[in-house]
């Protein structure tokens, strides 16, 4: 028995050490010196980047030969070059419990990389009302949003909490390009891997000032105007933490194709006969928001939603293989951290890159042979932004080298417009 236990022991010991490498790294400092040139900072972030996750590495900060020639100095110079080293990544981002100083003969700096490392990017300019319309109707009467990408939401009659006589006032924000995906920090992370998108939105109600939910059992339509739909589509449901959105499938609800004549069928433009609405600015307004959407409209997909909040029309993308990327900015060294975005040209989809220190990054599993633009931005001071941008085919697990510029805060968008297409 005791044989058996010591064998299991020892087992599980070996599997655990094998899933946290470690891996060593000697620092070459020149005439005892203790300042980090800029060749073992490039080394120090280069190795950092390069091992796994959950990984550790091991920085050697004295040489075989300086412990011979004078053991009291190395042990000297070792603890000054660690603290060194430890400020350098501080000042990169990388938090002090991740790494450590060890003691054998002598002192060692060891750094892990999380096994999670964090996304680059947040949730944007949510005061932002260019891209929202806000409307206001009683709640018996149910309302129609129509986008200028074609796009319609409809709320049905009393679907929301309340009295039939409330007046319920609805804001949507309407995410539709790659623009506003990078703009607005709203990008295509599901919860089991990367998304293609066909619209996300942000719905919120309220009534007498305060914020509503839908009634039990109660859904809305969202109608994608000539949706793609040669793949099948569900509503999507995002969860924002720290301004970071994740996406989470609802497989129950399908999005289904639609011709002109069955949306005409299912009365998806109602009529009102002199009967006035409020909008948001509170100035009356005639029947339906939009009279534009008639006999232009072609092709729907049609979906269902529960919830109100984030919310999208998505699939996750299925590809024969993944590959992960690895990106520095500028050599890699940086005291503050960029947005970090993977824009795919033939697939619509936006992902955020994950920050391994401020100015290097790794991507999540991403489909091999696609072609991509890696675009960085970084707010420098009011006026002016740090941008970075390249286009790449994703065929190697290779590291990417960015060259930042130096812009106009004002010229920004117009830069990511020329970028993103």
């Amino acid at each position: 028995m005791r044989q058996l236990f010591f064998i299991l022991f020892c087992v599980f010991s070996v599997s655990s050490w094998g899933k946290s490498l470690t891996r060593e790294i000697q620092l070459k400092f020149e005439n005892n010196g203790v300042e980090l040139s800029k060749e073992i900072k490039a080394q120090i972030l280069a190795s950092y980047l390069e091992i796994g996750n959950g990984d550790w590495i091991c920085f050697k900060t004295v040489s075989k030969r300086e412990i011979a020639s004078n053991r009291r100095l190395a042990f000297k110079n070792a603890k000054i070059r660690n603290k060194r080293i430890g400020e350098f990544l501080f000042k990169n981002g990388i938090s002090r419990d991740q790494f450590k100083l060890k003691y054998g003969s002598f002192e060692h700096i060891w750094l892990l990389k999380p096994q999670h490392l964090k996304s680059s990017v947040k949730v944007l300019n949510k005061n932002d009302t260019s891209n929202q319309l806000i409307k206001s109707f009683k709640n018996a009467k149910g309302q129609s949003f129509v986008f200028q990408s074609g796009n319609v939401i409809e709320f049905k009659s009393m679907s929301f909490e309340g009295f039939s006589s409330d007046v319920i006032t609805v804001r949507v924000q309407e995410f539709n390009s790659k623009f506003d995906f990078v703009k607005y920090g709203v990008t295509a992370h599901g919860n089991l891997g990367m998304l293609e998108t066909q619209g996300m939105y942000f719905v919120e109600a309220f009534s007498n000032g305060q914020k509503i939910k839908l009634r039990p059992r109660v859904s809305y339509t969202l109608k994608i105007k000539d949706g793609k739909s040669d793949v099948p589509f569900y509503s999507f449901y995002g969860k924002e933490s720290n301004g970071q959105l994740t996406w989470i499938k609802n497989s129950q609800q399908k999005f289904v194709s639609k011709e002109l004549e069955e949306i005409k069928a299912d009365e998806i433009l109602e009529e009102y006969e002199g009967e006035e609405e409020y909008e948001g600015n509170n100035n009356f307004i005639q029947g339906v928001y939009s009279s534009s959407v008639t006999d232009e409209l072609e092709n729907y997909i049609v979906g269902e939603f529960s919830g109100l909040g984030w919310i999208n029309c998505d699939r996750f993308y299925d590809t024969n293989e993944t590959i992960t990327m690895k990106f520095s900015i500028d050599g890699g060294d940086s005291e503050t951290p960029y947005s970090v975005y993977l824009i795919f040209k033939d697939i619509n989809s936006v992902l955020p890159i994950y920050t391994v220190t401020n100015g290097t990054y790794q991507t999540p599993e991403i489909p091999k042979g696609a072609q991509a633009t890696i675009l960085a931005i970084k707010v420098n001071n009011k006026s002016e932004n740090k941008l970075a941008f390249q286009d790449i085919i994703i065929n190697e697990n290779t590291v990417v080298n960015l060259k930042s510029s130096v812009i106009k805060k004002a010229n920004l968008d117009g830069y990511m417009r020329d970028i993103i297409f």
